[in-house]
């Protein structure tokens, strides 16, 4: 399969403390990359990623993802530049996107935003400014004079990847970004979806698909007992049935009755009721569970549909630390390439 590498991704909900031995953990078993969120108001990304940066030696970390409203396009540029001055840009994959469900669902955004344009306009400039260049243009979505630019000379060669859900910015990811990351229960046909999307974008630069990382956090469970691994997905699972955007459901092939029947207990009786209704269909559907040899043969529909990097997310597994060695010792050396 031609996987570049295996990464986790991790929640920002758990105490620092368990976010930072799971990392030290990841980098010892030999993940490529550990995926740190920022997810409503829990523990801030950039904090955390300095910290990981400074108690590993090799694992990269990836900022999955900032938004440009909560901070400011440059403050972004500062933060990740900063970071990559700790390990050095090769370790830093940075990530941006709108939020778009989370900030509204805070009230931080008013009805005149424009999450699209302010996400690209941030984009451009956060290029530039990693570049050691003047902004160089008059934003719309946010304050800055076009000859803004940082006061410190950033590392050479980092990276902004892009957050992104719809097609249109889909597409703006392949024409501004670096790579993509794929949120919340991605599915293989969301994934061949998405990468159609990102073919456009990169052909509107003149770029390859070669040019752009795709990765996407993959709902994982991987334990002795098959029937216990995929329990373990279905609240979780349920959850985000729930709230994720329309597309990621649309575009995934899932029966539609089975996806609403459970939409419709999580609003009328709660997860514990919505998650009785995840059946075997929505479990192979939205995530990679079982066993390791079925999580090797789940992972094999993404790569078919053009995922680089997926990222084991959320779950793991019944045993967590069993659940890591195993992917990082098997499901690892079974997906990537080999150098």
């Amino acid at each position: 399969m031609p996987f570049t590498g295996l990464g986790i991704s991790l929640s920002n909900e758990d105490h620092l403390g368990t976010t930072l031995a799971i990392a030290q953990r990841a980098d010892r078993l030999g993940f490529t990359e550990v995926s740190l969120p920022e997810s409503r108001q829990h523990r801030a990304v950039f904090t955390a990623a300095a910290a990981v940066l400074a108690t590993t030696r090799t694992v990269r970390v990836r900022i999955g993802i900032a938004n440009p409203v909560t901070r400011h396009p440059s403050v972004l540029a500062m933060e990740a530049a900063t970071l990559a001055e700790i390990a050095g840009p090769g370790r830093v994959r940075f990530g941006i996107g709108a939020a778009e469900w989370t900030l509204k669902a805070l009230g931080y955004v008013d009805d005149e935003w424009l999450p699209y344009t302010n996400t690209v306009e941030s984009i451009r400039a956060i290029r530039r400014w990693f570049n050691g260049q003047d902004l160089g243009f008059e934003p719309t979505t946010f304050r800055s004079p076009a000859t803004s630019r940082l006061d410190f000379e950033p590392p050479k060669g980092m990276t902004i990847d892009v957050g992104a859900v719809n097609a249109r910015m889909m597409q703006a990811a392949g024409e501004h970004g670096d790579g993509v990351q794929l949120g919340a229960i991605t599915s293989a046909g969301y994934t061949a979806w998405a990468y159609e999307h990102l073919v456009v974008g990169a052909r509107r630069s003149g770029r390859k698909m070669s040019d752009i990382l795709v990765s996407g956090n993959i709902l994982t469970s991987v334990g002795r007992d098959r029937a216990e691994a995929r329990d373990a997905v279905r609240r979780v699972l349920a959850y985000y049935l729930w709230r994720v955007e329309g597309v990621v459901v649309s575009e995934s092939g899932a029966d539609p009755e089975a996806v609403q029947a459970v939409r419709d207990a999580m609003n009328n009786s709660g997860p514990h009721a919505a998650a009785s209704l995840i059946n075997d269909h929505l479990i192979d559907t939205f995530s990679v569970s079982g066993t390791v040899d079925d999580v090797v043969v789940g992972l094999a529909r993404y790569a078919d549909a053009g995922m680089d990097l997926p990222l084991a997310w959320y779950t793991f597994g019944p045993d967590v630390d069993w659940a890591l060695e195993r992917l990082a010792g098997e499901v690892l050396p079974a997906v990537c390439r080999a150098g």
